[in-house]
């Protein structure tokens, strides 16, 4: 049997450390593996993740400049969510510079650096000395576990391979006359952007699911005017995960004020969208101030996971 990859892309906030398993990939996975009710090394014979972490140094020093530039007598801590400021409105300046300042990188019309270090990190992979590719043209088989910001990412990605209408990829070829930025790029992060346009068949084939948590995919349709500009908002949003056997779980708190319900949304376009398997599944991670960070412990999100990659066993 194939092994299958869960591609784990984390949302907003400042990674000081790179350490991906602070932001609950971990805790997720453990609950999966005990929902599986298979052995450790069972488990992880057939299932295999690839931790993202998309906060790049670039990123980090731009945010940090600011901060410092504009508050200098604040110490931000953000990247153990435990601020240590002394009132609400020194908590709030450190929360828009470092967690609403990765949105507005992300939603940046130039080289984001965000989309690229994620491709990277993907198309890097390595397992028993193999690259991702080659465990993908061997047969194995790959879906998107992603929060907040990342399912965002995770969207864009999966709008773009899927996109019938052919638009940009998701990571374009580097070009410095069109985008002068692009000149910033490591060499690593040009080839990965290489080697995208070349892949997109077999990274469409190996695609399985999509497993969103916490998601403001959509407010961030607001950023299309075309989709709501005319007479009848959203009546052409794409949902790209299609095709028989491949399912869309969007897990949504209401005590979340960052996540959305979809289906509603996405059955406006019924046209191209019946035939998409997307489901809204509330859970219920804490109250408010935890809602949207407590994904990751969320007993009934792993058992539907897990019931779902059964599925495909």
């Amino acid at each position: 049997m194939s092994k299958h990859y869960l591609i784990f892309i984390h949302g907003i906030g400042q990674l000081k450390n790179q350490d991906a398993s602070c932001l609950g990939y971990s805790q997720l996975w453990e609950l999966l593996m005990k929902q599986s009710g298979k052995p450790k090394d069972v488990f992880e014979e057939q299932f295999g993740k690839i931790e993202v972490v998309w906060h790049v140094d670039q990123l980090q020093k731009a945010e940090q400049t600011l901060f410092d530039l504009a508050f200098p007598d604040l110490k931000p801590e953000m990247s153990t969510f435990k601020p240590a400021m002394s009132g609400p409105m020194d908590r709030l300046r450190e929360f828009m510079t470092f967690f609403i300042g990765d949105v507005a990188a992300y939603v940046s019309e130039d080289v984001n650096f965000i989309r690229r270090t994620v491709w990277e990190q993907i198309w890097s992979y390595q397992e028993a000395g193999k690259s991702f590719q080659q465990l993908l043209e061997e047969g194995a088989t790959y879906s998107i576990v992603a929060h907040s910001l990342g399912t965002i990412i995770a969207f864009d990605y999966l709008f773009h391979l899927f996109n019938p209408n052919g638009s940009e990829l998701f990571v374009p070829c580097p070009d410095e006359q069109k985008r002068p930025e692009d000149k910033h790029l490591t060499d690593r992060k040009m080839d990965a952007a290489r080697e995208a346009s070349k892949q997109l068949p077999l990274l469409q084939s190996s695609f399985r699911h999509f497993f969103s948590m916490g998601s403001p995919i959509a407010l961030f349709f607001m950023r299309k005017g075309s989709l709501w500009a005319g007479g009848n908002p959203f009546q052409t949003v794409y949902n790209p995960v299609r095709e028989k056997g491949r399912i869309w779980f969007n897990f949504w708190d209401k005590n979340d004020p960052i996540a959305y319900p979809l289906e509603r949304l996405f059955a406006l376009n019924r046209e191209q969208n019946d035939e998409c398997k997307l489901k809204d599944i509330p859970v219920k991670t804490w109250w408010v101030l935890n809602a949207h960070v407590d994904y990751w412990k969320n007993r009934t999100i792993a058992k539907e996971m897990i019931n779902c990659l059964k599925d495909d066993e």
